[in-house]
């Protein structure tokens, strides 16, 4: 790399990494605002909000990440036509690849962090946010029980003398109204929230199970020394041992058990999930394709440069909108995979060629080969002889007015 394409390649780098920074941290507190209820109504530690709160930035940091590159080089190469540094390099006779070479570099750099991040990191953080939710989960009935206060939860009365730093409970009681014909009362010296196989339970010792009867006068008492109370009804979401396909690794989702009838159930969701993962590994580079082939050369007139910048936001909304499109049409059908890829693909392909200016030959080889269609005579009747004679002026016309044309 050149001396002048190393300059914008640190330059363009230090605007994607401020960029994706502040972006990352607006959304991030968008997304912990959410979750102030761990504190404020659960009683949970500030260590354990800022944990579940961050387990959701991987999944934020790979759709924002192209979206903090285009930035960045729009940024950076906007602010060097301006101060005529593209007008210069142009000038001494560079070629494209000088500037081609550092925004296809960094962004190189961000595709590989997509591709950690998509195949490996992001499904890790889903599946820990799952386990600590299903802790949280559990853990609310005692989180929401005060000291010496009678706590209604449901049909349930809890009452507790002390909680100790462990989490034990003590001089436990425990009043259940769910069946009316069944009131019962438990007591226990001290009790403990625990889980098995992703089932929250209150584990109480050292107690008594009073029962009522038909008649007051017919009450069942009962003594145990260990009784295990099933609160997964209790807890804000009802846990499930099968992952979900965001859940899974990417190994799983290549490979899965075809016999799972969680799979068998949601078979498009898991082929949805495994190529929106790949797929996505495409859009930085499709996003600075677009970013190179709308600003990547230099300009004089900074009205044409606003309408270049309008240009490349309107295509990049539109190709990812369209992506995301395939991908809910591919719960459902095969076929849509194949435009999961198509349209990154064919984004670069369209991009780069009008960043090397190969824009002309694109037109001609696209009318020469409509030309050689056998339904073209559809054309001729409606007084269109040839169909080139329609499109080159209208192609032209159109680029002259985008400004992507030489």
């Amino acid at each position: 790399m050149s001396l002048i394409g190393r300059y914008i390649f640190r330059q363009i780098l230090f605007a994607f990494l401020l960029t994706l920074v502040t972006l990352v941290v607006l959304l991030w507190l968008s997304q912990a605002l959410k979750q102030v209820s761990l504190v404020m109504a659960q009683g949970q530690t500030l260590l354990l909000f800022l944990k579940v709160t961050a387990l959701a930035l991987p999944a934020l940091i790979v759709v924002i990440a192209p979206v903090a590159l285009v930035i960045a080089i729009i940024h950076v190469l906007n602010r060097l036509n301006n101060d005529s540094e593209l007008v210069v390099v142009t000038a001494a006779g560079a070629p494209r690849m000088q500037v081609v070479s550092p925004v296809m570099s960094s962004a190189l750099i961000v595709m590989l962090l997509t591709a950690f991040i998509s195949l490996y990191l992001q499904p890790l953080a889903t599946r820990q946010f799952r386990s600590i939710m299903t802790q949280v989960n559990a853990d609310v009935i005692a989180s929401m029980a005060q000291e010496g206060q009678f706590t209604r939860i449901g049909q349930l009365t809890l009452h507790i003398q002390a909680r100790e730093n462990d989490g034990t409970l003590r001089g436990l009681m425990l009043h259940d109204m769910r069946d009316p014909a069944r009131v019962s009362t438990y007591l226990a010296e001290r009790g403990r929230i625990l889980e098995e196989d992703n089932t929250p339970f209150l584990i109480m010792e050292n107690g008594n199970l009073q029962r009522a009867g038909e008649t007051p006068e017919s009450i069942t008492m009962v003594a145990f020394d260990r009784y295990a109370f099933d609160l997964s009804q209790f807890t804000e979401t009802q846990t499930s041992v099968n992952l979900h396909s965001r859940e899974r690794s990417t190994f799983a989702l290549l490979f899965p058990d075809t016999s799972d009838p969680y799979y068998q159930e949601n078979e498009g969701r898991f082929r949805a999930e495994l190529h929106e993962r790949v797929s996505a590994i495409l859009y930085p580079i499709a996003f600075a394709a677009i970013a190179l082939a709308t600003v990547g050369f230099a300009r004089t007139s900074r009205e044409s440069r606003s309408k270049l910048v309008v240009v490349a936001v309107v295509w990049i909304i539109g190709l990812r909108m369209f992506g995301f499109a395939a991908m809910n049409l591919t719960r459902k059908e095969v076929w849509p995979v194949f435009l999961m890829y198509a349209l990154p693909l064919s984004a670069i392909a369209v991009a780069l060629a009008v960043a090397f200016g190969r824009t002309r030959k694109i037109q001609d080889l696209a009318v020469q080969l409509w030309n050689r269609v056998p339904f073209a005579y559809i054309y001729e009747r409606t007084g269109l002889t040839r169909l080139g004679d329609f499109l080159r002026p209208k192609w032209r016309m159109m680029l002259r007015h985008s400004g992507l044309s030489d």
